[in-house]
């Protein structure tokens, strides 16, 4: 997560530098980690997918995900 200030005046008049957060596209792919897990899980409840299928498959999601972020779009000094 990014935090960035912007300046913006309060009632008073006076200048002050408020943080703003910024969701990056490293913390979506972070969230996907046990996002794909838990989608594997509920498969597997409701679906009738085995658990180790289900499991397998949220992991190949998962690396999907970090191989991506990592190596195909890596992260740069202007992020």
């Amino acid at each position: 997560m990014s935090i960035r200030s912007s300046r913006t005046r309060d009632s008073a008049g006076q200048r002050r530098d408020r943080p703003t957060i910024a969701v990056t596209r490293y913390d979506l792919v972070l969230a996907l980690i046990p996002a794909a897990f838990l989608l594997a899980l509920a498969a597997a409840s409701v679906v009738g997918v085995a658990l180790p299928t289900a499991f397998a498959a949220g992991s190949i999601v998962a690396v999907a995900a970090v191989t991506d972020a990592l190596f195909l779009h890596p992260p740069t000094k202007s992020q």
